[in-house]
């Protein structure tokens, strides 16, 4: 049984650790990346599956998006609260899917196929740490006066 759990948490872990390894990130640009991961499951097949034919409830209702927005650590991450999703998600013998164009390892597709345009949703929302202009000019100035003698006193800075 822990063989079917491990695919959906593989990729859960792995998009927790790539987005926060991006400098500068933002809380609203994570959770905009989350955001859109969200709804291209939900619209682009494959699509989330329909966890019970009975009662119609889509396995995405189940989906949730948390995080701390931490000034200098934001966090966010995501799942599912249904305990049979990992079991769903691995299950790629399965034939009879209850939603049209809905399949196995729904989660795992889409991520690494909106993976690039998630980083940029966070890149776009991302902080630029700037020096102090002190010490950007004191460092430049003494690392590089000899370059402005061979430009012949041209004003170049770094």
């Amino acid at each position: 049984m822990a063989r079917y759990v491990t695919g959906l948490d593989a990729v859960l872990q792995r998009i927790t650790r790539e987005l926060m390894a991006v400098k500068g990130r933002t809380y609203i640009g994570m959770m905009e990346a989350m955001k859109f991961l969200e709804e291209q499951m939900d619209t682009v097949n494959p699509v989330v599956p329909i966890s019970n034919k009975k009662n119609k409830v889509h396995m995405r209702e189940t989906w949730f998006i948390q995080g701390n927005n931490h000034p200098t650590n934001p966090i966010v991450f995501a799942g599912y609260t249904a305990d049979y999703a990992p079991i769903v998600h691995e299950n790629v013998t399965a034939v009879n899917w209850t939603r049209a164009g809905s399949g196995p390892k729904w989660l795992q597709i889409h991520y690494d196929r909106d993976r690039r345009d998630m980083f940029l949703i966070v890149a776009a929302n991302a902080r630029v740490s700037r020096t102090r202009a002190g010490s950007a000019a004191k460092t430049s100035g003494t690392v590089f006066t000899h370059i402005s003698k061979r430009t012949n006193q041209r004003n170049v800075e770094f």
